[in-house]
């Protein structure tokens, strides 16, 4: 972007700063704006190849200028291009650039957070457009960052600046024109971003240059050559200190882990390093390598709590281990490098993908370092704290803030994604045993052996629960239709009913019945201690017994197993 076009931008961003504002607090409140959902004809009709994103932020203001060229190639014919971006911002000028790279002004309408941009003819399919938008504003501020995301003005010790993003419930609209669906992901993207020079940038993918610019700001020029999604396209501003270690993978790659702290903070920085060494180890010993060796494993320090943006986790634990010895925020955000960026839901109907199954290694780790007993005890933790209100993974398409938050009012926390989900991952491995469950469990994070090797964006694909299931079931050879029905596509957990019974010879047995929803077949084994023995009792059609001597004493899953209604 020239600086003649930033000082334009500049000037506008001033005038709508007091109209940004009042707009922005009177959106704002307890439920995040809406990202995902339905995806429209008019926005199914294209696929992000590239965004290319220059702003300049003004962190006295309060405000940024913008200029993003999205590049998409069409896929079904179509005279509209259909994108998002948040209401605060005004927009200057849309265009298509043609073969001179020259922008066309194109006509264009906002409707609430949408642009609405038609083409002078049709374009056909395989057509590639490249659409550029020019913008400037006060963006919306956090409010309860990173669940109600936007933008986070804060200070270092010494007054500093201290600047990020999180969107993860939002959409990266908050900041930049995007298509704010997580069913498409722009192959590549290139942020150029200009700051006071006291100032680093920290971002996604490779710091390609850094520009020193004549009115006393730097350039910083970030370009992410994997897939990513748009929620993880953000940027981390402050005078930022960098330490950093190599790590060799598994795969023979080697690639930093880049820690950019705050200078007070510089010390302790390295402990979370060397912590990160040890979590990819576990990682890659069950997932495979760690998928973006190509770029790097940054870490930014940041003023909201934590999110996993690709490449560049964002960290505000502060430096502090939980009870079991290390910073369980650094680990859970390096898991989603596997679920969420690796493998991605596209839809948020299953984004139980990433925070259930990510949610199971945190407690997998536990029996790493702590044994068996610690496991299964923090499963039976997250067992008893399951809402049970809405499907894990329900079937119609979904809005973010519907699956993170509870039905109907969506505004308190509904933790399912996270702990039923891995409760349920908990109860599978039970059912079809530990080989074929590491089995099914490494193929969900790279299908084929072959797929471990390739850093290109290749190695990145979307994912659905039925995928799993698939995987589950050729690993397993059995079929878990049933299991998957109960536990992620309705709400309710099935109960079990234990009686013990007199026969007419008068011996003593005792009846399993598992009572469901709508009487949904559930074909569950059941494990029973009986004295020092260990019993796994077949259940056929909702019911299962075992004999048992009169006054034997039994427990009924005594390792807290399977997921059931307390």
């Amino acid at each position: 972007m020239t600086k003649l076009l930033y000082r334009l931008i500049v000037l506008g961003a001033f005038c709508v700063f007091a109209a940004g504002s009042v707009f922005g607090q009177r959106q704002l409140g307890a439920r995040p704006t809406t990202t995902g959902g339905p995806l429209s004809a008019e926005q199914a009709a294209y696929d992000v190849k590239h965004y290319d994103v220059s702003a300049q932020i003004f962190p006295l203001q309060k405000s940024i200028a913008g200029q993003t060229v999205i590049t998409a190639r069409i896929v079904s014919p179509t005279n509209v291009f259909v994108v998002d971006l948040d209401m605060p911002f005004n927009i200057s000028f849309v265009g298509e650039i043609g073969k001179m790279n020259v922008a066309k002004s194109l006509k264009f309408e906002r409707r609430e957070g949408k642009i609405w941009i038609w083409f002078p003819m049709t374009k056909q399919t395989g057509d590639e457009v490249r659409v550029e938008i020019r913008y400037e504003g006060v963006p919306r501020v956090a409010p309860a960052p990173p669940w109600v995301g936007g933008f986070m003005w804060e200070k270092t010790a010494d007054g500093s600046d201290w600047i990020a993003i999180a969107c993860q419930n939002d959409g990266a609209d908050v900041w930049f024109p995007v298509k704010d669906h997580p069913s498409d992901e722009a192959d590549s993207v290139d942020l150029h971003i200009t700051v006071p020079k006291n100032l680093y940038v920290a971002s996604v993918g490779k710091l390609r240059s850094v520009n020193e610019n004549e009115d006393d700001t730097k350039t910083y020029n970030w370009k992410m050559s994997n897939p990513i999604n748009n929620y993880n396209i953000i940027l981390n501003i402050a005078p930022y200190k960098t330490v950093e270690k190599n790590y060799k993978s598994v795969a023979g790659d080697t690639f930093p882990i880049r820690f950019y702290a705050l200078p007070e903070s510089a010390e302790k920085a390295p402990d979370i390093v060397d912590q990160t060494a040890k979590f990819l180890d576990f990682f890659e010993k069950y997932l495979g390598p760690y998928p973006f060796r190509g770029e790097k494993l940054g870490i930014a320090e940041t003023p909201h709590l934590g999110m996993e943006h690709s490449t560049i986790i964002a960290y505000g634990n502060k430096f502090k281990n939980g009870e079991n010895g290390f910073d369980t925020l650094m680990f859970h955000e390096l898991g989603h490098e596997w679920w969420g960026n690796l493998v991605t839901a596209s839809d948020w109907r299953d984004f139980w993908l990433h925070e259930g199954f990510d949610s199971f290694m945190d407690t997998l780790y536990l029996e790493e370092i702590k044994g068996k007993e610690a496991y299964l005890n923090a499963m039976k933790r997250r067992a008893k704290a399951t809402r049970n209100i809405q499907p894990v993974a329900p079937r119609e398409p979904k809005f973010a803030y519907e699956v993170y938050l509870a039905a109907p009012d969506y505004i308190k926390s509904d933790g399912d994604i996270y702990g039923k989900g891995a409760v349920v991952l908990h109860t599978l491995r039970y059912l079809i045993g530990d080989q074929a469950f590491f089995r099914a469990l490494r193929r969900m994070a790279y299908p084929a052996k072959e797929m471990e090797k390739i850093t290109t964006g290749r190695q990145t694909r979307f994912a659905t629960t039925d995928d799993f299931r698939q995987i589950a079931e050729e690993e397993s050879k059995m079929n878990l239709e049933w299991f998957f029905e109960i536990y992620l596509r309705q709400p309710f957990l099935p109960k079990l009913k234990v009686e013990q019974v007199e026969n007419n010879q008068g011996t003593m047995s005792v009846n399993f019945t598992w009572e469901t929803p709508d009487n949904l077949p559930f074909e569950m084994p059941i494990e029973v201690k009986v004295g020092d023995e260990l019993k796994r009792i077949r259940v056929e059609k909702n019911f299962g017994w075992m004999p048992i001597q009169r006054g034997q004493e039994l427990t009924v899953d005594p390792d807290g197993w399977i997921l059931k209604a307390q």
